[in-house]
């Protein structure tokens, strides 16, 4: 497939409101994958997941490399699933979202 014919997941709007919530503290890119798309299918042989790949590279990727999200490997054998994504400053400096307000309720916990 080509690159340019490989249609994004979602629509921004829903992935910056959930990620603002989602990765106050950090979040794996399981975690994220759950919450944005549900459970991968199981079976009974471990498989590559098409949809945590094309989060990780239409939306995850993008991000970190634009300064709005901070990639933390995990373990060593690192996987997108295992990584830890959380918000950096330009994020807060940056967007104003319609979950900020839940965003902030959270963190006075």
């Amino acid at each position: 497939i080509p690159r340019s014919a490989s249609a994004i997941l979602g629509n921004w709007d829903v992935f910056l409101n959930v990620l603002n919530v989602e990765t106050e503290d950090g979040a794996t890119g399981a975690h994220l994958r759950r919450v944005l798309f549900g459970e991968p299918e199981k079976g009974p042989l471990p498989h590559y997941d098409e949809v945590m790949g094309q989060l990780y590279i239409q939306v995850l990727r993008p991000l970190c490399w634009s300064g709005l999200l901070q990639q933390e490997r995990g373990t060593p054998s690192y996987q997108f699933e295992e990584a830890v994504f959380m918000k950096t400053l330009l994020w807060r400096a940056t967007l104003r979202l319609e979950t900020d307000g839940i965003v902030g309720r959270a963190a006075l916990h």
